[in-house]
């Protein structure tokens, strides 16, 4: 027996192409992958008891056990006899004698082994092609009397390893050089379906950020609707809310004084921010449809991305915010001056990659036509505080003072604030304002604030409350206001700050929580030593 090599068949010892006529190939058994030459004319055939396939010359050693078949050269081809008592099976076919064709496959025995005839036409083949490989696989398949899961393994291992080992060089290089290209480009269809799920994953968290902060910036944002409402309201003589929070100050007796000193010092902010793409730097625009007209996706959303060609996508605010005595700073939340960060927004466009940028943030107060531009100034990590700049000669002479001391359980707490933002102001101006809104079509964020201020109908509106409870970290009041009025001074008797409206507790009859005056002074002494 002789095994095949990479560089092809070699004959065995003393045997020459001259000599050869025939080969079998084992293709299970121990002698799997080893080529058997046939070079005499009669050959006994004996499977050991590990099922492995020895040819001997008939002549040559008296017969013996393992014996089970012979084979004779009989016009130019070997016919295979079973031994008496033994079994062999030619193509599936259990036989006596036959004479064996080129390709057949021979099975010894109950277990095997099988082999494949060929014949050699006395030369020693080079290497087997691709298609006797395969052939031989597909006939072991069909023939063989194993297991089919068995059968179907064994041939298609069998058929790698002989297309690895028994074929040509060239042959193996461009096997090797296909399943390189192949494995590249399976590797850049995972890179480009990574890519993909990322850009979706990325497009559905933008979408869930736009989301979020337009649910909650909505309430700041005029709709035909709400006007509509205001204009039933009027018509029907109802108190609306914010009617009812303008006339606080007079049911609740609540000292003229402390209002109209303060009144003048308390603003209304307004603002808008944008979202920039971290990783290209754009700000995320309106898509346009072919008209000009701006598009919005199937869920309802503005369709926004950053190399559209709109308008920066804005996400609108309103809030309150108040000067403080003596320096050109306004007061007011952390939540209002950089909105984006409370709530589920900051998450939201962490996992979106994007960053909230402010655009545009105004203030406007009491007898001032025109709004004031704000800037960030400084803010607070522990109290939900914010200082914002302003443009010093537009607020000489205002600014609220700060309590020296925090006040007493019981003690009465005056609120200013814009509650409802622009509808609270639209209610207040009464309704020839708001007809003339309607009749122009004009229901833009900026432009209606911009109107009001031109008309002196800018005016925070005053509730008054007790004091529940006070701590270092909050001061508890139930002092009427809704969203809108965070930002506002919370006043003493004496028209002192002594508190920052911060948040609403609605489950506790609308209670609210106010910062302590303690922190903001705080927050003031890091502004002025830096």
């Amino acid at each position: 027996m002789q095994n095949l090599d990479d560089n092809g068949v070699r004959p065995p010892p003393g045997v020459g192409d001259r000599d050869v006529r025939a080969y079998l190939e084992s293709l299970t058994g121990p002698s799997r992958g080893n080529v058997t030459w046939l070079v005499h004319n009669a050959l006994t055939v004996s499977v050991g008891a590990n099922r492995s396939l020895s040819l001997r010359p008939k002549d040559d050693t008296p017969p013996h056990d393992n014996d089970i078949a012979t084979l004779q050269w009989v016009d130019d081809s070997y016919t295979i006899s079973a031994a008496p008592g033994r079994n062999v099976w030619v193509n599936g076919q259990k036989v006596s004698s036959i004479r064996l064709g080129f390709g057949d496959m021979v099975e010894f025995g109950e277990k095997g082994p099988m082999s494949r005839y060929r014949l050699c036409n006395h030369s020693f083949p080079a290497h087997h092609t691709v298609e006797d490989i395969l052939s031989d696989a597909y006939a072991y398949a069909r023939m063989s009397r194993r297991p089919f899961a068995r059968r179907m393994s064994s041939a298609l291992s069998d058929s790698g390893r002989r297309l690895a080992s028994q074929t040509t060089i060239l042959f193996r290089i461009t096997v090797l050089a296909a399943l390189l290209v192949i494995a590249g480009l399976v590797f850049l269809l995972y890179q480009n379906d990574r890519r993909l799920a990322d850009s979706i994953e990325q497009e559905a968290h933008k979408i869930e950020a736009v989301a979020v902060m337009l649910a909650q910036t909505r309430e700041d944002v005029l709709t035909p609707e709400d006007l509509a409402a205001l204009r039933s309201a009027f018509e029907n003589q109802v108190m609306s809310t914010e009617e009812r929070l303008g006339t606080l100050e007079q049911q609740a007796g609540a000292p003229t004084r402390i209002i109209k000193a303060s009144t003048q010092s308390v603003a209304f902010i307004q603002g808008a921010y944008g979202l920039r793409h971290i990783e290209s730097g754009k700000l995320l625009r309106h898509v346009l449809g072919p008209n000009g007209e701006t598009l919005q996706t199937p869920f309802g959303q503005p369709w926004i991305e950053p190399d559209a060609a709109g308008e920066p996508a804005e996400f609108q605010f309103t809030g309150t915010g108040f000067l403080l005595e003596g320096v050109p700073l306004l007061a007011t939340n952390r939540h209002v001056a950089l909105p984006w960060t409370s709530g589920d927004r900051e998450k939201a466009l962490k996992n979106a990659g994007l960053e909230a940028e402010m655009l545009r943030l105004l203030a406007y107060l009491p007898g001032h036509s025109e709004p004031i531009e704000a800037n960030l100034d400084q803010y607070s990590e522990m109290a939900d505080l914010a200082l914002l700049s302003v443009d010093p000669g537009r607020v000489q002479g205002l600014g609220i003072p700060l309590a020296e001391t925090a006040p007493r359980v019981g003690e009465e707490v005056y609120l200013l604030g814009y509650p409802t933002g622009l509808k609270a102001l639209i209610a207040q101006a009464g309704r020839d304002f708001l007809k003339t809104v309607e009749e122009e079509g004009t229901i833009n964020f900026w432009s209606i604030a911009s109107r009001l201020s031109e008309q002196n109908k800018i005016q925070p509106l005053a509730s008054r409350g007790i004091v529940a409870r006070t701590s270092l970290g909050s001061l508890v009041y139930d002092a009427e206001t809704t969203s809108g009025g965070s930002g506002g001074p919370a006043l003493n008797r004496k028209g002192e700050v002594v508190a920052i409206n911060a948040a609403i507790l609605p489950e506790f009859g609308g209670s609210n929580i106010g910062v302590p005056v303690a922190h903001l002074k705080s927050l003031l002494g890091e502004a002025k030593s830096q």
